[in-house]
This record gives C-alpha cells, structure tokens and sequence, in this order.
C-alpha cells in the first residue's frame, strides 16, 4: 500500500489530525457501547483493544483519503481550463470535504462487520471474546477494503 502523502507537512498535518481523533471518537462510541448495552466488564478489552483499532481504523482512512486525492489531483490535470460549476446541494458540498467520504466509509464498513460479527460470535463465545473477535475482524476488513479502493478506484501501482 504506497502512501505518497507526506503527513507531517504542514498541508497536510492538519487532516491527519481530523481523521485520527474522529476515528478515536468513533471508537470512544464503542467503548460506550461495549461496557453499558453488551455488557462486557473487562477493562483491558474495552480499553486496549480500541486503541489498536483506532490506529488500524486511521491507517485505512489515511489510505482512502490518499485515493480521493489522487483521483482528484488526476482529474484537475485533465481539466484545468473547465468552466467552473454552478451551485451545489449541501450534501454534496457536506460530502467534498476531504474527510467525510474516507470517515463515512470506513464506519459503514466497520459497523456492518462488527454487528454481523459480533452477533454470529456471541452464539459460541462470551461477551468479551465475541467482542474482541468482531472488533479485529471488522479492522482488517477495514484494512482490505481500503486496500481495494486504492488499486481499484485510485489504480495506484507499487513500484
């Protein structure tokens, strides 16, 4: 997986900033979820745990962002001397903004993978397993999928 964008620059820090705290709020949601609606006691599980999936959830959002803007560093070459657009919807302003598809569609994906895990899970497992089990198998699902989006969407080749 090339990464190209040098996040410590000053362009970029900024949004690598962005992507890691709301992944981190999204896994704080987790944290909620685990210890008050599924009932899960172990602090070690409900705490450590997320924080991994916190860098893996950041690493899979770095890679999707790093797609988009390559498609759209791409597309701005081809067409550098375009009419501008006219007016746009707000969802399509809200939905433009650099982070929101990477975020959007890393939680989709992970919340799909973690519900229908956890569930199939807690039939043979206890709480705790079942929850470890659907938080890890929902991250590298997270990891593939962006993975896919990168040589597929962005068609990003390795050198």
């Amino acid at each position: 997986m090339p990464l190209r964008i040098r996040w410590l620059s000053k362009e970029f820090f900024g949004i690598a900033l962005l992507l890691l705290g709301m992944c981190g709020m999204f896994q704080l949601f987790f944290i909620f979820i685990a210890q008050y609606l599924l009932a899960i006691g172990n602090y070690f599980v409900v705490i450590l745990i997320p924080i991994g999936i916190t860098v893996a959830l950041f690493f899979s959002a770095i890679i999707i962002f790093e797609s988009y803007a390559q498609v759209e560093r791409r597309e701005k070459l081809k067409s550098q001397f375009k009419k501008s657009r006219g007016k746009r919807s707000k969802l399509r302003m809200f939905l433009d903004f650099p982070i929101t598809k990477p975020l959007l569609i890393t939680c989709i994906i992970f919340l799909a993978t973690f519900f229908s895990s956890y569930y199939i899970c807690v039939l043979f497992l206890n709480n705790a397993l079942s929850f470890l089990t659907a938080e890890n198998l929902s991250a590298v699902i997270c990891l593939l999928i962006a993975n896919l989006i990168e040589k597929k969407y962005a068609r990003v080749q390795k050198y």
